[in-house]
C-alpha cells in the first residue's frame, strides 16, 4: 500500500478504528497492565497495531514463537534497567546533597535532559521555562519533579547531573527518594508478569480486525517502557504527601504519564492533576487525545491545558482549556518575510521521514536544511550538494524562506502562521503526522504523497501565493489565532491560577 493509499484508508476506517479500540478497552481488567499497554495507547510510533489497522495486513505468524521470541529480549532489556534503575538510586543516595527549602505545594512534572545538562554544565529546563519566574513573583510554592531523560544505559551520568542540580537554588523532587526495597520488589514482579499479562487482551478472532490486533498486540511487547512501571510507583509514593495540592505534567499522554495519573488517583484523588499540551499536535498522534474512558480507567488527567483553541475536545469528565505557548513565543514577535529565497527543509525526529524528505528535495537550488535537536545528523551521512545545513534559529531561517518542507514536524504550522507555503512530505511507510489541518490546503500548504509531486505541488502554491496575497494573510491569521495563546504574564497567571494559591 503507497502512502496515499494508507492515507485514504485511515481517512474511511479511522472511527471504525478508535471505536475497535475502545470496544477492548472497556471489556478489559482496568489495572497497571491495561493502562500501560503500548497497543491499547494507540501511538503509530510504539506500537504496530494502527500502521497494520488501516493497511489491513493481518500476514501469518506463529504466535506462540512470537511471544516466546519478544518476551526473551523483553526479560534481557528490562532486567538491565531494572539493575540500572537500582544503580541510579544508589547514586542518587551519594551524591544528592540538596534540600528543599519548602514542602511540596505545587509540583511541576517535566523532563530533565541529562547530557543536554551535563554539557552545557548548568540545568536549562526548555518545557516550562518562562512559567519559574512568574511563579516566584506570586510567591507560589512549587518544586521541579524531573523525569531524567537519557539515564538507562549509562546511570553514571547522574554523577555530574546531580553536582550540577546542587547549585540550582529551586526545589526538585526525584523519584528516588521516596524509593525503598520493596518498590524494587515490586517493580521485579511487575517486570516479570508483564508479558504474560498482556495475554488478556487477546481477542476472540471472530473478525480480520482481531486477528491484527492479537498480532500486534504479541509484537508490541518489544514496545513496553520501563519507565512506565517506575513512574507509576512513583504516584503511589507521591500520594502519601498530604501538602501536594497540584500537578501540573508536560504531557503526551503516552504509557507514563498514564501509569503515574493511575497510581496517583487511585491511591489519593484530592490531588489535582493537570496535564501541559503545550506543543503543536498530529491528528494521527492518538495517544495524545484524552478520552472519558481514560477518566474512568484512572489513568486521565482531571484537566488537560492545550496550546490553541483549535485543539479543545468536547468531553464530558475531562476539563479541556487553553494553556500558553510557552515554547512558541517567538512566532508572536515574528516581523514578517524579508526576501522569499530559500527552500526551508525542517527534520523531524522520525528519522526515516527526514531521510525521504531530503531525497524528495534534489531538483531544488538554494535548500537550506535544520535538522531536528534530538537528531544526530551524522545519521543522514552525506548531505546532497544543494543542501545546506544550518544552526540558526527557526524564526531567523521564515525570514528568508520562499517554502517550508517538513514532515512531522510542528513547525510546519509556525511557518504557516507566519505566512510562509509548506508542504507536506507523506510518510513512506506509517501514517503521515501532518500537524496542518484541512484549512489552507492547496493554497497555502499542500502534502506530497510522492516524491515526484512536489515539484508540481511548489508551483501551484507559488503561483496561488503570488496571485491571493491577501487570502494568504487571512489564512496566516487564522492558524495563528487558532493554535497559539501568547504567554505574557497576564496569560500564564490566569492559566496557572497563581492569584488564588
Amino acid at each position: 500500500m503507497n502512502p496515499k493509499e494508507l492515507y485514504k484508508a485511515y481517512q474511511e476506517k479511522k472511527q471504525i478504528f478508535h471505536n475497535y479500540i475502545e470496544n477492548v478497552k472497556k471489556n478489559s481488567s482496568w489495572d497497571i497492565y491495561t493502562i500501560i499497554n503500548p497497543t491499547l495507547i494507540k501511538n503509530p510510533y510504539a506500537s504496530d497495531f494502527p500502521k497494520n489497522y488501516f493497511v489491513n495486513s493481518a500476514a501469518f505468524s506463529n504466535r506462540v514463537i512470537n511471544f516466546t521470541k519478544n518476551s526473551f529480549k523483553f526479560y534481557i532489556k528490562n532486567m538491565y534497567l531494572l539493575l540500572s534503575y537500582f544503580l541510579a538510586f544508589v547514586l542518587y543516595k551519594i551524591y544528592f546533597k540538596k534540600q528543599r527549602k519548602n514542602e511540596p505545594k505545587i509540583i511541576i512534572d517535566t523532563f530533565g535532559l541529562v547530557d543536554k545538562t551535563n554539557k552545557e554544565n548548568v540545568f536549562n529546563e526548555n518545557y516550562f521555562a518562562d512559567i519559574y519566574e512568574t511563579f516566584e513573583r506570586f510567591e507560589t510554592q512549587y518544586a521541579i519533579l524531573l523525569r531524567l531523560y537519557g539515564v538507562g544505559k549509562n546511570p553514571l551520568k547522574l554523577v555530574k547531573f546531580f553536582s550540577i542540580i546542587n547549585q540550582d537554588s529551586r526545589d526538585f523532587i526525584f523519584e528516588y527518594e521516596f524509593l525503598e526495597l520493596r518498590d524494587f520488589a515490586l517493580l521485579f514482579f511487575l517486570t516479570l508478569l508483564y508479558p504474560f499479562k498482556t495475554l488478556r487482551l487477546l481477542q476472540k478472532e471472530r473478525t480480520i480486525d482481531d486477528k491484527i490486533f492479537n498480532n500486534s498486540l504479541v509484537e508490541d511487547i518489544k514496545h513496553f517502557s520501563f519507565d512506565s512501571l517506575t513512574r507509576y510507583i512513583l504516584g503511589k509514593n507521591l500520594a502519601k504527601i498530604g501538602s501536594i495540592k497540584k500537578i501540573y505534567s508536560w504531557s503526551e499522554f503516552q504509557v507514563i504519564e498514564r501509569g503515574f495519573n493511575f497510581a496517583v488517583r487511585k491511591n489519593n484523588d484530592s490531588i489535582k492533576l493537570i496535564a501541559c499540551q503545550f506543543y503543536l499536535n498530529y491528528e494521527t498522534y492518538f495517544n495524545t487525545h484524552v478520552d472519558d474512558l481514560d477518566y474512568e480507567m484512572l489513568s486521565a488527567p482531571h484537566k488537560v491545558l492545550i496550546n490553541g483553541k483549535y485543539y479543545l475536545l468536547d468531553r464530558e469528565k475531562v476539563e479541556y482549556n487553553t494553556g500558553v505557548s510557552l515554547r512558541y513565543k517567538n512566532i508572536f514577535d515574528f516581523k514578517g518575510i524579508k526576501e522569499e529565497k530559500n527552500i526551508l527543509l525542517l527534520g523531524s525526529y522520525i528519522e526515516k521521514d527526514t531521510k525521504h524528505m531530503l531525497e524528495s528535495a534534489k531538483e531544488f537550488d538554494n535548500v537550506i536544511f535544520k535538522n531536528h535537536p534530538a537528531i544526530d545528523i551524522r545519521k543522514f551521512g552525506s548531505l546532497q550538494k544543494n543542501v545546506t545545513l544550518s544552526n540558526e534559529n527557526i524564526y531567523k531561517l521564515f525570514e528568508h524562506a520562499k517554502i517550508v518542507i517538513g514532515t512531522a514536524s510542528g513547525t510546519s504550522v509556525e511557518a504557516v502562521a507566519c505566512g510562509i507555503s509548506v508542504i507536506i512530505i507523506a510518510s513512506a511507510d506509517n501514517l503521515t503526522a501532518n500537524p496542518l489541518v484541512e484549512y489552507g490546503q492547496g493554497k497555502i500548504w499542500d502534502i506530497a504523497f510522492e516524491s515526484s509531486d512536489v515539484i508540481n505541488i511548489y508551483k501551484k502554491l507559488m503561483e496561488f501565493r503570488m496571485n491571493n496575497k491577501d487570502e494568504i494573510k487571512e489564512i496566516s491569521s487564522w492558524y495563528g489565532d487558532n493554535f497559539f495563546v501568547e504567554p505574557t504574564e497576564k496569560n500564564i497567571i490566569e492559566v496557572f491560577k497563581l492569584k488564588e494559591d
